[in-house]
């Protein structure tokens, strides 16, 4: 998924800049969600929207921060909170960079370097970046059953409905959630090789491995690289 992934971001960050095959389809997209017109309708631009709160930072940090919060609090360590920030400004640092570096409009307008901040959507790596630390930290600080299958669920849940209500909406083209999704792949596996070193252990006073097992906790088929067990 990595691999992919790099080959997803560099391939339409190019066909973008160079007004690729990628161009066409997001036209063609846009043109099909404008016809059907559900962000010319109240109630059903009203129920679409919510969804698109499941990547919106605001929204993100106003659920996220007291969970996180409170999990340092409890197990008495750092990590969450240092594991939290980490993410926050890779996200910021890398998604802002393409921002501006393509400078795409949203659509109906169809330019790049023209200081728009369309490509890619800053909500899908958001969404896949959070909602994916969320249930990294409920796996391995071994968080209630129940909680775990829920966050296990909206980890792949959260990012698809996220997309899917911004292109109902008409408010990114096809290629900016595409590319949006795939860099939020990106930036959690390099937050999983950030935490896997030293830095893993930096906060946290009762940090524990169980023995034989290597860097990952399986529990309920969820696998998470680099990740200890906490207790």
């Amino acid at each position: 998924m990595v691999a992919i992934s790099l080959v997803a971001v560099v391939w339409l960050s190019l066909d973008v800049l160079h007004n690729g095959w990628w161009v066409t389809a997001d036209e063609h997209t846009s043109a099909l969600v404008r016809d059907i017109g559900i962000r010319r309708t109240f109630w059903p631009k009203v129920g679409v929207y919510a969804f698109t709160q499941l990547g919106a930072r605001g929204t993100i940090l106003v659920l996220f921060s007291p969970f996180i919060a409170v999990l340092a609090w409890r197990r008495q360590t750092w990590q969450p909170i240092l594991r939290f920030g980490v993410a926050l400004v890779l996200l910021t640092a890398t998604v802002y960079a393409f921002k501006y570096g393509v400078g795409r409009a949203a659509p109906p307008l169809q330019r790049v370097h023209a200081q728009g901040q369309s490509f890619p959507s800053g909500h899908a790596p958001n969404s896949v970046l959070m909602w994916g630390l969320l249930a990294w930290l409920a796996v391995e600080y071994r968080l209630p059953h129940r909680l775990r299958q829920l966050t296990g669920l909206l980890r792949y849940a959260a990012p698809v409905l996220t997309c899917l209500a911004m292109l109902l909406l008409d408010y990114h083209w096809l290629s900016d959630l595409i590319a949006g999704f795939a860099m939020g792949i990106l930036l959690l596996r390099v937050l999983h090789l950030i935490f896997d070193g030293r830095l893993g252990h930096w906060g946290d006073g009762q940090r524990t491995r169980v023995p034989g097992r290597g860097g990952g906790d399986r529990d309920h088929g969820f696998a998470v690289p680099g990740a200890g067990v906490r207790r």
